[in-house]
C-alpha cells in the first residue's frame, strides 16, 4: 500500500498521493493544506482535527478557468429570456511530498537558502550624517507703482 493523506484545502477535502495533481479553487501564492488523515500503508492516524507532525508538500503548476456556468432566466408566454455566464479561476496542484514528523518544508527551504557563516564577524561601520545645508537667503522684488492722470 502506499502513502495517503486526507487534506483540506479551502472548504474541500481531498484524498492524495506523491506525485497526484489537483485541481482546486483559486489559490493566491501560498497553498495553506491540513493534514486530516495519514496513512504510510502500516497504519494509519487520524487527526483531532489535525494530524501533528504531517504535512504535504504542495507546489502550485498554473492556473486556468473551470466551464462556464450559464444561468437563464425567461418568463414564459413573454418572450422574455437572459443569459449570463460566468467562469471560475482554477489552480493546479502537484502533491510532491507526504511525510511525517521531521520539519515542514517551508522550514526545510529557509534552512537550504541560508548561507550559514562560521567565526566572521562583520565590521560594523561608522554612519556619517551630511552637515545640515545654510538657508537660502530670500530675495524680495520691489514693484514700483506707476501714477496716472
Amino acid at each position: 500500500m502506499d502513502k495517503y493523506a486526507i487534506i483540506k484545502i479551502g472548504s474541500a477535502q481531498y484524498k492524495v498521493h506523491e506525485g497526484d495533481t489537483l485541481t482546486v479553487d483559486n489559490q493566491n501564492g501560498k497553498v495553506n493544506a491540513e493534514v486530516l488523515l495519514f496513512s504510510d500503508g502500516k497504519e494509519t492516524i487520524l487527526g483531532d482535527p489535525t494530524v501533528k507532525g504531517a504535512s504535504v508538500t504542495i507546489k502550485i503548476t498554473g492556473a486556468t478557468r473551470g466551464d462556464k456556468i450559464v444561468v437563464g432566466r425567461f418568463k414564459s408566454k413573454s418572450r422574455y429570456r437572459k443569459g449570463r455566464g460566468y467562469r471560475d479561476t482554477l489552480s493546479e496542484l502537484l502533491v510532491e511530498k507526504i511525510q511525517m514528523g521531521g520539519k515542514k518544508a517551508e522550514e526545510e527551504k529557509q534552512a537550504a537558502e541560508a548561507p550559514k557563516k562560521v567565526g566572521v564577524a562583520e565590521e560594523k561601520k561608522p554612519i556619517v550624517k551630511a552637515a545640515p545645508k545654510a538657508a537660502a537667503k530670500k530675495t524680495v522684488k520691489k514693484t514700483v507703482k506707476k501714477e496716472t492722470k
